[in-house]
């Protein structure tokens, strides 16, 4: 039957599992503000029952752990959408520049002084014996020139530029898995040792929310408590060791490998990823269409004016209006720099003929790119365009990215987080139950006083 000492006991043990409670209820107060902290709570279980003649006995209650609260599908789902949000944030910010480096619309950019050229060349017609308009000819194909060469060295330069951002990238990446298999070694300790690891646990996951809005991860939890970290297929950290990646730029790509692998690791998202496609697609597909747009104006403006004369005496021929062969080394020939009366405005060599230079100035209506339907200022404002386009559609897709990322957080945060009323609620609760217990003890003696008195 039951003693006072089975009394005496369970009360015992209500009072150390409120103290768990009153102690546990009070650092979540304490981390309220704390980044990344998960609230925790006292699980309580009954204590083993003692059989008697009337039946099972409570023997009170036992505070089997201490545990933090975190939804982990939630965890998956902040992880997945952070690389997207990562992603398109970063792309938006790359092509902002790139649409910096064209400067379109305005006076300076290249469709303007293609426009200007065409009109000085519109003008030399006109007036195909003064040297004022060649002069102004060959100033306005160097402002083309420079336009082109300028387009290309800003890209090109935001290019390289990526290069070190990647490798600065990776070394945050290393760095990270780096911790993260160090607290998943002290998670995996703990817990075999029975302590609780929330705290670390916490840390952990806060290091794999940084490592995912770089590159995409995929996290397998291992019954231990440790976690195993996947990019591509490759793990790069876990309880046995991470795995260094590094960034190799050759050969006008940027592949990313692990340590002692000669395969490549997949990275196709997060900030990471979005910096390697900008490098190895993006990037060089705007400057292969930039070389496009020059190189058909070299070849078309070469052969016109290599047909005409000049009026110098003898009338010069055969001469090129440009040089180079593409955006990045583009220039109007120092031939005719040094002396504009070279610049072939005539068809027969007399000094008023102007046939050339109507030619020339109608290169700007001639369809002679994309199979002959586009023209060449039509095609590099399609170029423009499309920067643009993708601007638009990097910004829409970080815009809603972030919304559905911050909607994630807030669910994460409504279970995770911690509510000062509701541990308010639960100080209340477990003092008042700790109170009861107290009460009890107090009865208990008080009883063992009388069964001593009536010994006496």
């Amino acid at each position: 039957m039951a003693g006072l000492n089975d009394v005496l006991n369970s009360a015992r043990s209500a009072l150390i599992a409120q103290q768990f409670a009153l102690a546990t209820t009070s650092n979540n107060v304490a981390n309220a503000s704390t980044p990344g902290y998960s609230r925790q709570r006292v699980d309580f279980q009954p204590a083993p029952s003692t059989p008697t003649n009337a039946g099972l006995l409570g023997t009170g209650v036992v505070a089997s752990q201490i545990g933090r609260v975190r939804e982990r599908f939630l965890d998956q789902q902040v992880w997945g959408s952070s690389d997207t949000s990562g992603k398109a944030s970063t792309e938006q910010t790359i092509l902002s520049q790139v649409e910096a480096a064209v400067n379109e619309p305005s006076d300076a950019g290249l469709s303007e002084t293609l426009n200007g050229l065409f009109n000085a060349l519109q003008g030399l017609s006109s007036q195909p014996e003064e040297q004022a308009a060649r002069d102004n000819v060959v100033e306005q194909g160097q402002l083309v020139a420079q336009s082109f060469r300028n387009i290309s060295a800003n890209i090109t330069q935001l290019r390289g530029d990526l290069v070190n951002d990647v490798q600065s990238k990776i070394s945050n990446i290393n760095e990270l898995t780096g911790e993260i298999s160090d607290l998943d070694v002290q998670i995996a300790n703990a817990s075999s040792q029975g302590m609780d690891p929330s705290s670390l646990e916490d840390r952990r996951d806060s290091k794999i929310d940084s490592l995912a809005s770089l590159v995409k991860v995929n996290v397998v939890d291992n019954a231990d408590g440790s976690s195993t970290v996947s990019i591509g297929g490759t793990i790069v950290a876990s309880k046995t060791g991470a795995v260094t990646l590094t960034a190799s730029a050759t050969g006008g790509q940027i592949q990313v490998f692990a340590d002692h692998s000669t395969q490549p690791t997949s990275v196709t998202s997060g900030e990471l990823g979005a910096d390697i496609e900008c490098y190895n697609t993006t990037l060089p597909g705007y400057l292969t269409k930039l070389d496009a747009t020059a190189n058909a104006l070299i070849s078309r403006m070469n052969a016109l004016h290599a047909s005409g004369f000049g009026i110098d005496n003898p009338p010069t021929t055969g001469l090129a209006f440009f040089t180079g062969s593409s955006a990045t080394d583009i220039a109007v020939n120092p031939v005719l720099v040094a002396d504009s009366n070279k610049v072939a405005a005539s068809a027969d060599g007399s000094t008023g003929d102007n046939a050339v230079a109507l030619q020339m100035a109608n290169v700007q209506n001639e369809a002679n790119m994309n199979g002959g339907t586009t023209t060449i200022s039509q095609y590099y404002n399609t170029l423009v365009s499309s920067i643009g386009t993708a601007i638009n559609a990097a910004q829409n897709t970080s815009t809603n990215q972030q919304l559905v990322l911050t909607q994630l957080q807030n669910q994460r945060t409504s279970v995770s987080g911690v509510s000062i009323d509701e541990e308010m609620t639960n100080l209340i609760q477990f003092q008042q139950a700790y109170d009861a217990a107290s009460k009890v003890v107090s009865v208990v003696d008080q009883l063992f006083q009388s069964v001593i008195q009536m010994v006496q």
